[in-house]
């Protein structure tokens, strides 16, 4: 009896224990990589030119257009139906053009930022396993209101020790989150709380070993 009720009493630690769980903030580890700076400047510049390309062909379709308002009127009907086919043609390998540049630019993007994003992920697999957690949660996709800083830990710092160092960072509680008040008599109640259950659980271990 005095063994079942000692373990009843560990049960909710060792529940706390297993459902323990990382929060960071995905993109703001990205972008203090070392490499992302470089790896932002290299799209930008790629963006820079594809839209420069754009908007050259855009003006090239409007002076076909132009040209062909102007003078449809004074075509013979074979030229005029020749200059609308050209037009149309221009107009189709126009879009076709845009699609292939947007999907050219995903492609870059991949290409250039996949690199940093393996990087991160291998970061925050080692952190968890390191700590272990069960699982981390990028809080800026979920937009999570509150975080029970019991359960929660902000893994931010261990991550980008990690990624700088190599060297698998133990995650240090910081308490409640910033954006959480602290009641200081709810702290109070839960020390008291907490004190009140280890006195238990080692009076039960000492009647249990007598």
């Amino acid at each position: 009896m005095r063994k079942l009720l000692l373990i009843l009493m560990l049960l909710p630690l060792v529940s706390t224990a297993q459902n323990t769980f990382g929060y960071f903030n995905y993109s703001q580890v990205l972008q203090q990589l070392p490499q992302y700076a470089q790896a932002q400047a290299d799209y930008n510049d790629l963006l820079a030119r594809c839209e420069s390309e754009i908007k050259r062909n855009e003006q090239e379709l409007t002076r076909s257009y132009v040209a062909f308002l102007n003078g449809q009127y004074d075509f013979p009907e074979p030229i005029l139906r020749k200059r609308q086919k050209e037009l149309q043609d221009l107009v189709d390998r126009s879009i076709v053009f845009r699609e292939q540049v947007k999907d050219w630019l995903v492609q870059a993007h991949d290409s250039l930022f996949y690199p940093l994003h393996a990087v991160v992920d291998s970061a925050v697999a080692a952190v968890c396993m390191r700590n272990n957690l069960a699982y981390a949660i990028d809080t800026e996709q979920a937009g999570y209101k509150f975080i029970n800083p019991a359960i929660g830990f902000d893994i931010t710092d261990a991550l980008l020790v990690t990624i700088l160092t190599g060297e698998t960072q133990v995650v240090v509680a910081t308490g409640t989150p910033k954006n959480v008040p602290v009641n200081e008599e709810d702290e109070d109640s839960q020390s008291e709380g907490e004190a009140a259950q280890d006195a238990a659980v080692e009076a039960t271990s000492d009647e249990a070993e007598q």
